[in-house]
């Protein structure tokens, strides 16, 4: 497999991953908000509002704009040899994965995210070998990006949070039944 062809999987892999949020997390937080608001108050007051209020097609249109991004960018790598760039972007869903083992540790028990994220890890640790052993990628440079892109991320997860919740309130205006 050439690295061009590992690099293009990244968006599939992530997307496998957010099929499982996508499908889990609203059963799962109404079986566990209770439970994670007694073990958890200051995670539950900031997770529970942001993503318990959303429908899964508004969570859905979080990810949504999350893949378009990430493939575009991945797209743009490969096509101009951003390998350095691309490496931060794979850092960045590694440390992702490896938030959501951490979050299955402390709640000792499935989380909506858990599976594809032990699926997906063996991906970017393999991918980031390649790159390290076909000498595309320079340590500092990629250890920049993948700071930035880490950042990047999260401050976008909140954008996009906050478009899921936009187009929840519009679905629910624009579909609501009549009385």
């Amino acid at each position: 497999m050439t690295i061009d062809m590992l690099m293009g999987l990244l968006p599939v892999v992530f997307m496998l991953h957010e099929f499982e949020e996508i499908i889990m997390l609203k059963p799962w937080l109404a079986k566990n908000g209770p439970e994670l608001e007694r073990r958890f108050p200051a995670v539950a007051r900031r997770v529970l509002p942001l993503y318990g209020s959303l429908s899964t097609s508004a969570f859905t249109v979080a990810v949504l704009e999350e893949f378009l991004i990430l493939t575009a960018l991945t797209y743009a790598a490969i096509a101009f040899g951003l390998h350095d760039l691309w490496a931060g972007l794979l850092v960045a869903f590694l440390f992702h994965l490896l938030v959501h083992v951490g979050q299955t540790i402390l709640w000792r028990g499935y989380c909506p995210f858990i599976v594809t994220s032990l699926l997906a890890l063996p991906y970017c640790l393999y991918a980031l070998s390649a790159l390290v052993r076909s000498g595309v990628i320079s340590p500092g440079t990629t250890a920049i990006w993948s700071v930035a892109a880490t950042v990047l991320v999260y401050l976008n997860l909140w954008l996009a949070l906050r478009l899921a919740g936009r187009f929840e309130a519009w679905i629910g205006s624009t579909f609501a039944t009549p009385r």
